[in-house]
């Protein structure tokens, strides 16, 4: 009784957890609140603000102190094909001049070309650059469109990561336990039979109305 119980409770979170989980994550995703704890809604402002040229905040860099250096720059480490020395720490995140742009203001409509640059520098820029910076004190690690592109993909990769492959994980994992349950019942079963059996538990007392030694 205890194993078809327990069958019953494992049947049931499996029939209705999965679902459950897969239903929270997905409401969890379409609000936004997956990118927010990730990161990459600030991400998002990072990208936003490259992609202007004309605006007052347009283009203005990413340092250490700001909420958006972490997520931006683990963003630039993960999918960038250039990678960051590692004997100098990063200390600003910086848009190049647009290789093309345009400003309608009436319309309050500007853009910038998807491959204009951008980059990682070693030191604090604009602040103490000079008149040029040495080529070994930043890196281009890709354009504004890639940049852009980069958070697509790691929406899409947190996506597959958690709903397709710790979903799965976990849908194995109930339909193992369903299993076991299933593949233990027939021992319980054999055991219950066995106490059955003639001679086994027989009656101290025969039944109602046939005399002791009766048939025996």
């Amino acid at each position: 009784m205890r194993n078809k119980n327990t069958k019953r409770t494992v049947g049931l979170v499996a029939s209705v957890a999965v679902p459950l989980a897969v239903l929270l994550f997905v409401v969890a995703e379409h609000s936004g609140w997956i990118d927010h704890w990730r990161g990459l809604d600030e991400v998002q402002q990072v990208a936003d603000r490259f992609d202007l040229s004309y605006a007052p905040d347009a283009s203005r860099p990413v340092y250490p102190e700001d909420a958006e250096w972490k997520p931006t720059i683990a963003l630039i480490r993960k999918y960038s094909k250039v990678k960051l020395r590692t004997d100098k720490q990063p200390q600003t995140i910086a848009r190049f001049k647009a290789t093309l742009s345009t400003n309608e203001t009436p319309a309050g409509f500007e853009w910038s070309s998807p491959s204009t640059p951008f980059g990682v520098l070693y030191r604090r820029w604009p602040q103490n650059s000079g008149v040029n910076i040495p080529l070994d004190d930043f890196a281009v690690v890709g354009t504004i469109g890639d940049l852009q592109n980069w958070i697509a993909q790691s929406r899409a990769d947190f996506h597959f990561l958690i709903n397709d492959v710790l979903l799965g994980i976990l849908a194995i994992a109930f339909g193992y336990w369903v299993w076991r349950m299933d593949r233990d019942i027939p021992g319980a079963a054999s055991a219950i039979a066995g106490n059955l059996q003639p001679g086994a538990g027989r009656p101290d007392k025969p039944p109602s109305g046939i005399p002791r030694g009766v048939n025996e």
